[in-house]
């Protein structure tokens, strides 16, 4: 069968193509940025005929997004885990440790999270992927979660709490990417993110009884609403 004919719908043959289609897109961003990678290109690393891919993806927008959600699901999918053994770990000082931790494992989620052109490009502007945005759109807030339980600092609202969460955030991010590393280890940066964070953002002494559990138990259903969304969108195109 060639390779550019439609395999049964919802088959693991079809599903199986589409990853080696997303894994191909991963490497090429990841080498070369949104800029310089083209379906052509992404085609030919695959092994797959240029129409094979548009039998998936619409655009080369919608594509490419689909690479960048499949990395930030499986950056998700860790961070469940990480949560579901360790109920602290939705603190902001912890849970953003983790975050930095595994982003930085990830170059493409990183430079989504840094607003980076070379790899967005005009994923923004694809309808496609602005569909997929809509539907990944109306999770809760996670500093409101973390104000609901009082755990919060009393001086922050969560407006200037996210203004804090993005500068620190996308300082320590910004300077992996510059390799500015001060001759600490990534443990080292690491930690020095999540001392900041707990000082800047969380409320200092005890905290309210079952506060911690309540909030690791909210943004557990946060994450995996997101995930479930993303899967979901991304068996679509496997279909």
């Amino acid at each position: 069968m060639s390779d550019s004919q439609r395999l049964s719908t919802g088959s693991d043959a079809r599903r199986l193509r589409a990853e080696r289609i997303l894994d191909a897109a991963t490497e090429l961003l990841q080498m070369h940025g949104y800029r310089r990678v083209s379906v052509d290109d992404v085609a030919r690393r695959a092994g797959v005929g240029k129409g094979t891919i548009y039998l998936h993806w619409k655009t080369r927008e919608a594509l490419f997004w689909a690479v960048l959600q499949r990395e930030s699901m499986r950056l998700f999918d860790r961070l469940i885990a990480v949560l579901s053994q360790e109920p602290d770990s939705a603190l902001p000082h912890r849970l953003m440790r983790a975050i930095f931790l595994g982003v930085v494992d990830r170059p493409l989620v990183q430079a989504l999270l840094l607003s980076d052109a070379e790899v967005l490009g005009n994923l923004a502007k694809d309808e496609t992927v602005a569909g997929a945005q809509r539907e990944l759109a109306g999770n809760p807030n996670y500093l409101e979660l973390l104000r609901g339980q009082g755990l919060l600092h009393p001086d922050l609202d969560t407006e200037a709490a996210g203004h804090v969460l993005g500068s620190i955030m996308g300082g320590f991010l910004t300077s992996e990417v510059r390799g500015e590393h001060a001759g600490l280890s990534l443990e080292e940066r690491a930690d020095l993110l999540s001392g900041v964070l707990q000082r800047a953002l969380e409320a200092e002494g005890p905290k309210p009884p079952g506060a911690v559990a309540a909030l690791n138990a909210q943004v557990v259903a946060m994450f995996t609403a997101i995930t479930d969304t993303q899967r979901a969108q991304l068996q679509r195109a496997y279909q």
